[in-house]
């Protein structure tokens, strides 16, 4: 199967189907410019320089904010780790207060962890909870 290409080569080439109007080419600017809706000029807008420096400061602004708390925060934690105990105040009768009595007692963590404890087997919270745990 040959196909036949020249089909092309047998159309003369003056006859052309096509045909442009005359002088279509010499107004075709004009003719679309006319066409076309007016355009409104708009005045550049003018640009001040706390239009530009602004987003600039706010982000200052913000990173000073962040600063600023996160040291009142570090700080603030500090400050109360590092307080000294309060001596229990003396009553007239010379016994002292019960208010302050606890920023008054140093006992290391493992006597707290027996006192808790003791006190757990003593009031019988291990069989407590065991049954708790396992047969509810």
């Amino acid at each position: 199967m040959k196909a036949n290409f020249n089909k092309l080569q047998d159309i003369d080439s003056s006859k052309t189907p096509f045909k442009v109007p005359s002088n279509y080419f010499e107004n075709f600017n004009e003719e679309i410019m006319n066409l076309l809706p007016e355009k409104e000029f708009k005045a550049p807008v003018k640009v001040t320089i706390w239009d530009r420096t602004k987003p600039w400061v706010y982000m200052a602004a913000m990173f000073l904010g962040m600063y600023v708390t996160i040291n009142f925060l570090v700080n603030k934690n500090e400050a109360s780790a590092i307080q000294e105990p309060i001596v229990a105040e003396q009553s007239i009768d010379g016994a002292a207060s019960t208010a302050n009595y606890w920023s008054t007692v140093h006992i290391t963590e493992d006597e707290f962890y027996e006192y808790l404890e003791d006190q757990l087997i003593d009031d019988g919270f291990y069989d407590y909870m065991y049954d708790q745990y396992y047969f509810n």
